[in-house]
């Protein structure tokens, strides 16, 4: 690969995933050159592995905020009589890491410290108020309130 089409990934890639393809460029250049050289390739093979899978993109504006989702599930436990006041918060975050797809430690300790909103988080608690409104719960988010 010359030089130039290096740059060019550059451009098009966030960091993580240029990292992610020259590793396997890396890979794929030391199995043609050195077939023979099995430990080195084995190495290479398991760093790519243990790599975590897709990671989400940061860069995603549009995404809700873990808070507001976090917030939304909370209330709907504690409207069925599943929340904190009957659960431990531990196992509420496992539920919210398994349906969100986020890492339960950052939870635990978001929803440990409590949640306040800033006026970032507006537009979502207002999109998931509307979205329960029209679901006909009860159920709703304060901005201004610590859950």
């Amino acid at each position: 690969m010359c030089s130039e089409s290096i740059d060019t990934l550059q451009h098009n890639f966030s960091s993580q995933k240029q990292i992610d393809l020259l590793q396997i460029i890396d890979l794929a250049l030391l199995q043609k050159d050195y077939p023979k050289n099995i430990h080195s390739i084995i190495e290479r093979k398991i760093q790519l592995l243990q790599q975590p899978l897709e990671m989400p993109e940061k860069e995603n504006t549009n995404a809700v905020p873990i808070k507001v989702r976090s917030v939304v599930i909370l209330e709907m436990l504690k409207q069925m009589q599943l929340g904190t006041a009957y659960n431990d918060l531990s196992k509420i975050c496992k539920l919210i890491a398994f349906l969100t797809g986020n890492s339960y430690s950052n939870i635990y300790n978001e929803l440990q410290k409590g949640v306040s909103f800033s006026k970032n988080h507006s537009r979502h608690i207002d999109e998931a108020n509307k979205i329960l409104a029209e679901l006909n719960t009860s159920l709703s988010i304060n901005k201004n309130k610590e859950y």
